[in-house]
């Protein structure tokens, strides 16, 4: 039911609010003017040199990541073999100076033996294995002269000493 002395009451718009405009880039509020010299780009023709222009062109970006690829694993590859040999080496040094040390070590050896037998022939003159023993313990040290000196002796003590005569003649040879 509706009534007639009531007036409707009118509706006010509410006032509408303009949004503001996203500008382009290069727009800065006013008309843009075109540039008073016009260029004309040319159509080449078709033929081959147009498409080594399109191959040089389409496929730069891919070659230059190649080239990079292919010189970086060269890079790798030859730090690779340098690390590995430089590995390779320093083992093997390490077992030669291991070796050397024992070498030295037993080279010590012989020489306490041969002063220790020195020390034998010394307090006793007459004692024929004493200078044998210095003559082998100077032939495995490397000593071939002084060696020969030591069997003489022991020689000359019992010239019917096999083992002396033995050692004569491999000395003999050297």
């Amino acid at each position: 039911m509706k009534f007639k002395n009531i007036k409707q009451a009118k509706r006010k718009k509410a006032p509408s609010v303009k949004k503001p405009q996203k500008k382009k880039i290069g727009e800065s509020g006013r008309n843009r003017q075109f540039p008073s010299i016009y260029r004309f780009i040319t159509e080449r023709k078709e033929g081959l040199n147009s498409i080594k222009n399109k191959f040089r062109l389409s496929n730069q970006s891919k070659l230059k990541k190649l080239l990079f690829f292919v010189s970086a694993g060269l890079v790798l590859l030859v730090v690779l073999i340098l690390v590995f040999g430089i590995v390779f080496l320093g083992v093997y040094a390490f077992k030669y100076s291991l070796q050397a040390g024992k070498i030295n070590n037993q080279r010590q050896d012989l020489q306490t033996q041969v002063n220790f037998w020195q020390s034998i022939a010394d307090k006793y003159e007459g004692y024929k294995d004493a200078y044998f023993r210095i003559a082998v313990l100077e032939y495995q040290l490397g000593d071939f002269q002084k060696s020969k000196d030591y069997n003489k002796k022991a020689l000359l003590l019992d010239p019917n000493f096999d083992d002396a005569k033995k050692l004569e003649v491999v000395l003999e040879n050297k």
